[in-house]
């Protein structure tokens, strides 16, 4: 079946906004990326939320032309939002990096599926929610990290095992320096 241009016309009326209101929820977002240079960027951000609502979009649209369920679509987009944040994590040296980036990317899915459904304004909001707690509560990340309790709290690695007897035994194993504090 093939879509001609009054077809066109007539969802571009009913959806465009909801594309728009995306691609702005995703450019709050990717700001925060750019400035702070995180994998996640603009256009990464962008890409996601339009994706994401143009998958829910398309499953309103097709649900509502031929029946059935618009939540069926919305329910892959998490497993495939999933692969993607898992790609960003990485593991190296005893730490574990891109987190925050993974998070943000299944939280930017989430607003542009929001507004792929039609909760324009709440998934807006949220970006823009998304972006004050990504700015705000980097200063706040740092001074927590370098509080002296929690670095003596990270020169102890705790191990937990099974003795010979079946009791559980925990084990403190002193670990290397900790890492310099950050000012």
């Amino acid at each position: 079946m093939n879509e001609d241009l009054n077809a066109f016309l007539q969802t571009l009326t009913d959806y465009g906004p909801r594309l728009v209101a995306a691609l702005i929820a995703g450019s709050v977002i990717g700001i925060e990326g750019e400035i702070f240079r995180r994998a996640a960027g603009l256009r990464t951000t962008i890409l996601i939320t339009l994706g994401t609502a143009l998958f829910a979009v398309l499953s309103v649209a097709i649900a509502g032309r031929f029946g059935g369920d618009p939540g069926r679509i919305a329910a892959q987009i998490v497993t495939g939002i999933g692969f993607l944040g898992a790609g960003v994590i990485m593991h190296a040296g005893g730490e574990v990096h891109g987190i925050t980036t993974a998070a943000t990317i299944f939280t930017t899915a989430a607003i542009g599926v929001t507004v792929g459904f039609g909760y324009i304004y709440t998934g807006v909001s949220l970006s823009l929610v998304v972006a004050l707690v990504l700015t705000v509560f980097r200063p706040v990340h740092r001074f927590v990290q370098n509080l002296d309790f929690i670095n003596r709290y990270r020169e102890k690695e705790f191990r937990a095992s099974l003795g010979d007897n079946g009791a559980e035994i925990i084990k403190l194993k002193p670990t290397k320096q900790p890492a310099p504090r950050r000012r």
